[in-house]
């Protein structure tokens, strides 16, 4: 038996193993691409089923009509915490056919990956993650990421909340839409946070830039990577979304570089501050009675 295992290890040594060049970084770049489309359907997943979609002072008419009432605390600049803003937010200008919703089918459609345009995903940025909060943490809501999300908000009115469902994400990965007015008409957002614990993300502090073309609800996406497996996605969209009455065009409520200062704050988590998911509940009282 030894002699056969000499021979075999001997001819083994005349056959060097084939060289792996960048198969293993090419595996797990392939293996990004795909949960990356995940999540994009994840997400996508909200404007078809979207749910919970209660306005501040909502009126009689279509969902996602403000009444122009005092909003939630706002912030004057990206990246502070602090300040005001006003909410309104104006009926639907109609639908367009030529739109499509996130779903990637026509305005109000299930998901259909066959008509979905291709997303287009760059490293386009580095930036430094800052330290998390410290103090009292509680597992973050859709209330409190609202809360957090409008401090660092630039100046404008604000409207449409909205609570979303994302397939797949679990507890403290809120997935939230608002309008933004910057003087130009009401543009929308959406910013969702997810975590995984596989350990094949970029490193923390990388920012993607996902463009979707056709698509106006997830036009650019912006992913700003933080530790622990955690990301936050920020949607620019050109248009709004109207449930069950599809899409009307809007201005980007943010720039990309707004964007990556927002997804980059330190204090989004699956856990945030105690005082954001307190006022969250508060300020969007409405909005945490549709749960459930």
């Amino acid at each position: 038996m030894g002699d056969v295992r000499g021979r075999f290890r001997d001819d083994l040594a005349h056959h060097p193993a084939p060289p792996l060049g960048d198969l293993v970084e090419r595996a797990m770049v392939q293996g990004r691409r795909l949960r990356r489309r995940r999540r994009l359907a994840q997400v996508g997943a909200g404007g078809s089923a979207l749910v919970m979609l209660v306005v501040i002072g909502l009126v009689g008419g279509p969902l996602g009509v403000g009444t122009g009432d005092d909003g939630p605390p706002g912030g004057m600049n990206v990246g502070s915490l602090g300040g005001r803003v006003d909410t309104t937010t104006p009926s639907p200008a109609g639908t367009t056919d030529g739109f499509v919703d996130d779903a990637g089918g026509k305005p109000g459609g299930a998901l259909n990956p066959a008509m979905s345009p291709t997303p287009s995903t760059t490293v386009i940025d580095t930036v430094r993650i800052g330290a998390g909060p410290g103090g009292e943490l509680l597992t973050a809501t859709p209330q409190g990421a609202l809360e957090l999300l409008t401090r660092l908000l630039p100046k404008g009115k604000t409207g449409g909340y909205a609570s979303l469902q994302s397939s797949g994400a679990g507890p403290g990965m809120p997935y939230v839409q608002l309008h933004l007015d910057r003087g130009e008409g009401p543009g929308m957002l959406r910013l969702s946070v997810y975590q995984d614990r596989l350990g094949d993300n970029p490193a923390p502090g990388t920012v993607e830039l996902t463009e979707v073309p056709d698509n106006c609800v997830q036009n650019e996406m912006v992913t700003v990577y933080h530790h622990d497996g955690l990301q936050v996605d920020v949607m620019i969209s050109t248009c709004l979304f109207w449930e069950g009455k599809g899409t009307s065009p809007a201005p980007p409520a943010l720039s990309v570089d707004e964007a990556i200062a927002i997804a980059a704050n330190p204090t989004w988590g699956t856990r945030i501050p105690a005082e954001l998911v307190r006022s969250g509940a508060k300020n969007f009282a409405s909005l945490a009675r549709s749960n459930g």
